[in-house]
């Protein structure tokens, strides 16, 4: 299906747009909405997520390289005219985060209530086992917006550096495996508390899921300790979940019939 839709999108110029209720003639919107191909829309689905569009998360141009396993020259062209029509910027690190009017845009695409299928990198994840670790400091001597700024862009054992958002009230960061079989998010709060969450993006058992857990976490206890001393962390706390199913592939199925039904009926060439 996927392939049969990508082939369509090839031979129309790649261009297509999804109305903002899954179910209207694509004409119908065609004067309000820009009109995106499949790669652009893999990037807003990468940045429907309540980091992007509440704390500002940024990412890393390899970070979404890699989260998605695009081409670097489709994802290059995705960005630029995503750029270029105000939907997504850059920032002083050369990462992307969504404009005003991207969150607008997403929040018109995607649907922003109960009635209307959700497509989240939030909702995906919850499908996911997951693994996380607290970690309990003392705030007085770790900031935790100087941690965030010294974690930035660094990698870890087989771990690369996606994206983060810095600023607020909460720090966070993200990284994924060279592989994309693991995810991990590090946030950081100004009272202490440092939570580490590893996703298993494909099916494994509980024992690698912990084992790369213990990377993570070995890796920020030693990033504390070379940066703020030794004894700063004064309590670690290990907790596996198993969140239950809010994300149904059949929705996404039927979201990518609509494109492709859609797409063989106007030809945008």
């Amino acid at each position: 299906m996927q392939e049969d839709l990508q082939n369509a999108l090839i031979k129309n110029d790649q261009n297509v747009y999804l109305d903002k209720d899954y179910l209207l003639p694509l004409n119908a919107f065609a004067s309000d909405t820009p009109v995106l191909s499949l790669p652009e829309m893999e990037v807003l689905l990468l940045f429907n997520n309540e980091d992007a569009k509440s704390r500002g998360f940024s990412f890393g141009f390899q970070g979404i390289k890699r989260r998605l396993d695009i081409h670097q020259q489709r994802l290059t062209i995705a960005l630029r005219r995503l750029v270029r029509r105000g939907i997504i910027a850059k920032n002083e690190d050369k990462e992307y985060f969504l404009t005003k009017y991207g969150k607008i845009l997403i929040s018109n695409l995607f649907g922003n209530d109960d009635s209307k299928a959700r497509y989240t990198l939030d909702s995906v994840h919850s499908d996911f086992p997951s693994c996380e670790v607290e970690i309990r400091v003392n705030p007085r001597r770790i900031n935790h917006k100087i941690l965030a700024k010294k974690l930035k862009g660094k990698w870890f054992s087989h771990y690369r550096y996606v994206g983060s958002s810095l600023g607020g009230d909460i720090s966070i960061l993200e990284w994924i495996t060279d592989d994309a079989k693991y995810s991990a998010r590090v946030s950081a709060d100004g009272e202490g508390n440092i939570r580490i969450t590893v996703i298993a993006l494909q099916f494994c058992e509980g024992v690698p899921l912990r084992e790369e857990t213990n990377k993570v976490s070995s890796f920020v206890e030693k990033s504390i300790a070379e940066f703020f001393g030794e004894s700063q962390i004064y309590q670690v706390k290990l907790t596996s979940t198993k969140n239950k199913t809010s994300f149904d592939p059949n929705l996404l199925n039927k979201w990518l019939e609509e494109i492709y039904k859609f797409q063989t009926q106007y030809n945008y060439s």
